[in-house]
C-alpha cells in the first residue's frame, strides 16, 4: 500500500473520531460530567458560535439516584424516558451531526472516484488486454506464437494465460494432438476449431483445399503437385482421416480421398 493511502485512511479515522468523539469524566459523588471534546472543535468550524469552556451551559452531569431508598422517600418517575425530537436538543448537537454529516458525505464523494478506480482496474492489465486482442486477431495460436510476437518470457505468459482462463476471457482448447488458444467470444464451434488448427499446419491446409477442389485424388497424385515425399503425404491424410476432415475409397491399388461434408461448408482460407 502505498504512503498515500496511508494518509488518506489515517484522515479519514480521526475525521470519524472527531465527529463522534465526546470526553465523558468521573466526578466523584456528582455522577458523569458529559462535554464537548476538543476534536469537536478542529473538526466543526460551527462549533466556534459556542465558545469552548466549562460550565452549566457547555455541560451536562447526570448523578445517579441513591439506592437503597430509605422509608419516606418518594421517587419522581414522571419525566423518565421521555423521547424528544431532534430540534429539541441542545444547538450545538444539532451543529455537530449536521456539520459531521456533511463533513462525512463530502470526504465520502472526494474518495469515492479513487475507491472506484482502484476497484475497477483490478484484473485488468494492459499487457493481459494485449494477450487477449491477439488470441482474438489469431484464433488457435500457440504459446509459442505468442511470445514470439509480444516478446514475452514463457514463464510469464503463461501466468497471463492462467488469469485469462480463470477469468473466462479466452478457452484452451485441446483435442489429441491438436491444441490452441481461442478468445471466449469466438463462435467457432468444436469442429471448425478442430478444421482450424489443421490448417494451421500449411502441407495439411494445401492438401485440404487439393482434395476439395479435386475429390477422388490420390495420395501419389497429392506428393506430386505438393513436391513433398509420399510417406509425408500419408502421415497428414491419416491425421486428416482420424478427425473425420476426409473420406476415402479403395479403387484397385490405389486409394482416392474425398472431403468430408463437414468441412464442404466452410470456406478454406
Amino acid at each position: 500500500m502505498r504512503i498515500g493511502s496511508l494518509v488518506r485512511a489515517g484522515l479519514i479515522l480521526i475525521i470519524i473520531f472527531g465527529t463522534v468523539l465526546t470526553v465523558c469524566t468521573l466526578n466523584g459523588d456528582d455522577g458523569y460530567r458529559v462535554k464537548k471534546s476538543p476534536f469537536f472543535y478542529l473538526y466543526h468550524p460551527s462549533a466556534l458560535l459556542h465558545p469552548f469552556g466549562g460550565g452549566d451551559e457547555h455541560e451536562y452531569i447526570v448523578t445517579p439516584g441513591h439506592l437503597p431508598l430509605e422509608e419516606g422517600d418518594v421517587v419522581d418517575d414522571s419525566g423518565a424516558d421521555k423521547q424528544i425530537t431532534f430540534w429539541e436538543l441542545p444547538l450545538w448537537i444539532q451543529l455537530s451531526v449536521i456539520s459531521g454529516a456533511v463533513f462525512s458525505t463530502v470526504t465520502l464523494l472526494k474518495c469515492l472516484p479513487l475507491l472506484l478506480g482502484k476497484v475497477l482496474s483490478k484484473g485488468i492489465n494492459p499487457k493481459m488486454q494485449e494477450i487477449a486482442s491477439y488470441i482474438a486477431e489469431n484464433p488457435g495460436c500457440m504459446e509459442s506464437e505468442i511470445a514470439q510476437d509480444l516478446d514475452l518470457k514463457r514463464g510469464t505468459l503463461r501466468y497471463y494465460l492462467s488469469r485469462l482462463s480463470s477469468d473466462n476471457r479466452i478457452q484452451k482448447f485441446k483435442k489429441g494432438k491438436l491444441k490452441g488458444l481461442f478468445h471466449i467470444t469466438s463462435s467457432k464451434t468444436e469442429e471448425q476449431k478442430v478444421l482450424h488448427l489443421h490448417r494451421k499446419n500449411e502441407n495439411r491446409k494445401r492438401i485440404l483445399e487439393i482434395i476439395t477442389e479435386r475429390p477422388g485424388i490420390t495420395g501419389k497424385e497429392l506428393a506430386n503437385l505438393l513436391k513433398i515425399d509420399k510417406s509425408t503425404v500419408h502421415w497428414h491424410i491419416k491425421e486428416l482421416h482420424k478427425d473425420d476432415l476426409i473420406d476415402s475409397k479403395k479403387n484397385g491399388r490405389y486409394k482416392m480421398y474425398y472431403p468430408h461434408v463437414s468441412i464442404l461448408s466452410d470456406d478454406i482460407d
